[in-house]
């Protein structure tokens, strides 16, 4: 498969240093945040705040975080939970809700966060490095992932890899010019991490980039649908399913591979075959499901 390359008018940012946390607006809030979390020694502290125009939003510390499962009530969640909360951190969450409703004067990476949250379907946003997360819900529209990327285009001045994914639910609907285009399919990563028993893989669509997740213990066939599941992310993706994935054979250089079948759209009943080769059959099952996409 051919690697799209990166556009090269989308641009990048540093992580924040201290000294851009000394600012007004959203760093002053992420700060406080940092703050509270550091002095309750927590591993994360995420607020959620629903804005009448803005909709629902989440800010989570460490600040390159994406919420996790649990932190979508209004108010506040800490990991580990705090029994009492303190009067630092409820004007730390009232500062919050100031920040997303009044842009003040701000570093490019505060800029564009807050762009970003204006966009309709975004909930939160996560900057880490040279990696923008950008969660959105539901029901958000294909065009969020342009927009998306309009928002950095013009706000920063390095390249910079957009990962967006959803906070649950079917992806979706694609108007007819926004279908996202499978022969721009690339497999970025695939990672595996004994610890939780998952498997991740990294895809990315033209210049969009997405994850997956699945059981480690499913085999090939979890490979195939971490594969999908990133695919899934992707608003606007059609839905698919994984029939089988089998190991066809290992080559004289050591390489496996998998053969994978994944039902077709609607419009096109039956199956979509892929074939791939990896160094070991679950990268190889990544690549053959990714090669189905593009059929």
């Amino acid at each position: 498969m051919t690697a799209v390359p990166e556009p090269p008018h989308l641009r990048a940012v540093t992580s924040p240093t201290p000294e851009s946390l000394a600012g007004d607006g959203l760093a002053l809030a992420y700060a406080a945040l940092e703050r509270v979390r550091s002095e309750h020694r927590l591993h994360r502290l995420s607020v959620v705040v629903v804005d009448p125009v803005l909709g629902h939003q989440v800010l989570v510390v460490p600040r390159g975080e994406l919420p996790a499962s649990g932190d979508d009530r209004v108010g506040w969640a800490a990991e580990p939970p705090i029994e009492e909360p303190s009067t630092d951190l409820e004007l730390a969450v009232a500062l919050c809700r100031t920040a997303l409703r009044v842009e003040v004067p701000a570093n490019p990476v505060d800029s564009t966060e807050l762009a970003l949250r204006r966009l309709e379907g975004v909930e939160a946003v996560a900057v880490e490095g040279d990696v923008i997360r950008i969660q959105v819900g539901a029901s958000a529209s294909a065009r969020v992932a342009a927009d998306a990327l309009g928002v950095v285009r013009a706000n920063l001045d390095r390249t910079v890899v957009v990962e967006l994914t959803r906070a649950g639910g079917k992806p979706a609907p694609a108007p007819p010019e926004a279908s996202p285009a499978s022969s721009a399919l690339e497999v970025v990563a695939v990672r595996t991490a004994p610890e939780s028993g998952e498997l991740e893989v990294h895809l990315r669509a033209r210049e969009v980039r997405t994850i997956g997740r699945a059981s480690l213990t499913r085999g090939l066939v979890g490979a195939a649908e971490a594969t999908l599941d990133a695919w899934h992310a992707r608003p606007g993706a059609p839905a698919r399913r994984v029939t089988w994935a089998r190991a066809v054979e290992t080559s004289a250089d050591g390489r496996f591979v998998v053969a994978v079948a994944i039902e077709a759209p609607a419009a096109t009943p039956g199956m979509r075959h892929g074939i791939g080769t990896g160094p070991n059959p679950v990268e190889a099952a990544v690549h053959a499901t990714a090669d189905a996409l593009t059929r």
